[in-house]
């Protein structure tokens, strides 16, 4: 059920249905969408002006473009399953500004925010009050070039292992005793 998302969010709002919907109550935006694997990014939901202001909403914000779905967490990590980004959010409420670490992997993508109402289900179209909002953003390959903490590990590790034979050779080199000329 929770396969095919990109058929099922970006291809739906695009629908008759999902048109006649209206925009979305909140504007989701990342402080950049030219990203670096690896790099943190802040995410940013907030109200939109002339929103309603005494509904509530759980907001999801969910991988639009792969096959199978992944929700960002509060914490900024993936989740297989429907995870809210923020609970009973109101249009008054300030902005939910959240780091979203370590992004990956390299690929153009679609974010997607889904609006229900408290406790609802995002993957549910009949549950949706408004159509997504849809913000694409781009990962690039980390330059392979640049000495990452990984490449400084494996070579401290290297040298350490040298060092190590070297000592091992010494101390194991045959002395010769007192009666040997």
């Amino acid at each position: 059920m929770t396969r095919v998302v990109l058929a099922g969010l970006l291809a739906l709002v695009a629908t008759s249905v999902e048109a006649a919907l209206p925009g979305p109550p909140f504007e989701l935006r990342l402080s950049s969408t030219s990203l670096i694997e690896g790099q943190t990014v802040g995410v940013r939901v907030a109200g939109r002006p002339g929103g309603t202001h005494d509904e509530r909403y759980d907001v999801y914000l969910l991988l639009a473009s792969v096959e199978e779905a992944a929700f960002l967490t509060p914490e900024g990590t993936w989740a297989p399953g429907p995870v809210p980004y923020a609970r009973a959010m109101s249009t008054t409420d300030p902005p939910v500004v959240r780091a979203w670490p370590k992004v990956w992997p390299p690929g153009r993508y679609a974010l997607g925010l889904v609006v229900v109402p408290p406790s609802g289900d995002p993957l549910s179209r009949t549950e949706w009050r408004y159509r997504p909002a849809i913000t694409w953003f781009r990962i690039a390959p980390r330059d392979r070039g640049s000495a990452g903490p990984a490449v400084a590990a494996s070579g401290l590790l290297g040298g350490a292992a040298a060092v190590a034979i070297a000592l091992v050779w010494w101390a194991g080199r045959r002395r010769p005793s007192a009666s040997e000329p």
